[in-house]
């Protein structure tokens, strides 16, 4: 077992502060070690670490769900408000999304509705929409226009399992899949092709045409290959070959190459994790017994930084019920570090938490 981490959320009443475990574990359950060599493309692509600390909002209130799903969307918007401008430094919610977009730009939502198939017809479902409705009422302060907006996922099939409408028609927001169900064809790839380690992968025009940015909204779950399924193992939902990049705990090569590729990384310049239910055991899938309202939302632009403060949770509470720890899966967290694609080692990330009820 992992040793034990009390991250002790609930202790924090409107305030914040720099979290007091980051040195206590800094070799601890975080301290992955590299189990994998490289692949080729860790020594052919530069990512230089700039060397400053990636800063991590964790907001949390204790009545945005309950255990039924049931949400409270001003709870969320206001969440949502606050996350932005702690994480901008800014004081005004239209002043912290000005700093990451303007009026004029194409903003998609990158969500994960995956597994959901033992939930469809509960309240466990109305979480997904919760944020990234919050999201958009953001956007739109900016003045962003409905046409320029567009939120999707792996397959139309899934998104209406999350409870979202498909929504095609251009000259308004636009709710869609790559492709019309989960196992159909690949449709609307750009036709570029690039290279990740010894294989290739086309990437999703809904990222390379649609997007000049993308907001990346994983849930907290884990994996039973990857360990963990956050903001770097959301993106298998935006290539067109994904089951090739699963062997080796999905490092062999897969999820850091595959953040790599240059529209994925450069396009991404937001991350808002949704955290207000869990998935602490079986994931990708979700089972009614292996969730957890956790109630909180994650906010970086470092994603190996946010993954990193989500397997913390996890660790945490699968410590608290007994299992056994996810660190051995997980390499890809370290992995992403050598890469340059963000901050994994702990001493490097400022984690900001705010309780706000």
């Amino acid at each position: 077992m992992p040793q034990s981490i009390n991250l002790n959320f609930m202790s924090i009443k409107k305030s914040r502060s720099r979290r007091k475990f980051l040195k206590q574990i800094a070799a601890g359950s975080l301290g992955i070690t590299l189990a994998n060599k490289l692949s080729p493309v860790f020594a052919t692509v530069p990512f230089p670490m700039s060397g400053a600390k990636s800063k991590v909002i964790l907001v949390k209130h204790s009545k945005v769900i309950n255990a039924e799903g049931v949400i409270n969307q001003p709870l969320i918007q206001e969440m949502i408000n606050k996350g932005m401008t702690e994480l901008t430094g800014k004081n005004t919610v239209i002043d912290a999304w000005s700093q990451f977009f303007t009026s004029d730009e194409l903003v998609s939502l990158k969500v994960n509705t995956l597994g959901l198939t033992n939930l469809m017809g509960t309240d466990l479902m109305q979480h997904f929409m919760g944020v990234s409705d919050a999201i958009l009422e953001g956007l739109r302060e900016i003045n962003i226009p409905e046409k320029n907006l567009l939120i999707w996922e792996r397959s139309d099939e899934e998104l209406v399992n999350g409870g979202y409408a498909i929504q095609r028609e251009e000259g308004s927001l636009r709710i869609m899949g790559t492709r019309e169900f989960r196992k159909g064809a690949n449709e609307g790839f750009n036709p570029e092709s690039f290279p990740v380690g010894a294989l290739s992968t086309r990437v999703h025009s809904y990222i390379t045409d649609l997007s000049t940015s993308y907001i990346n909204i994983p849930v907290l779950k884990t994996h039973g290959i990857a360990g963990i399924s956050a903001s770097l193992k959301n993106h298998y939902g935006s290539i067109d070959n994904p089951r090739e990049f699963h062997p080796n705990n999905a490092t062999n090569p897969g999820i850091p190459e595959i953040n790599a590729i240059s529209p994925i990384r450069d396009k991404q310049k937001l991350i808002i994790a949704d955290a207000l239910l869990g998935v602490f055991d079986g994931g990708p899938r979700w089972n009614r017994d292996k969730i957890w309202p956790f109630g909180g939302l994650i906010f970086g632009i470092d994603p190996v930084a946010v993954d990193t403060v989500m397997f913390q949770i996890l660790e945490e509470k699968r410590q608290k019920e007994g299992l056994e720890s996810i660190q051995s899966n997980a390499v890809h967290l370290s992995l992403s570090e050598e890469l340059g694609l963000g901050n994994h080692n702990l001493e490097n990330i400022e984690i900001i938490e705010i309780n706000l009820g």
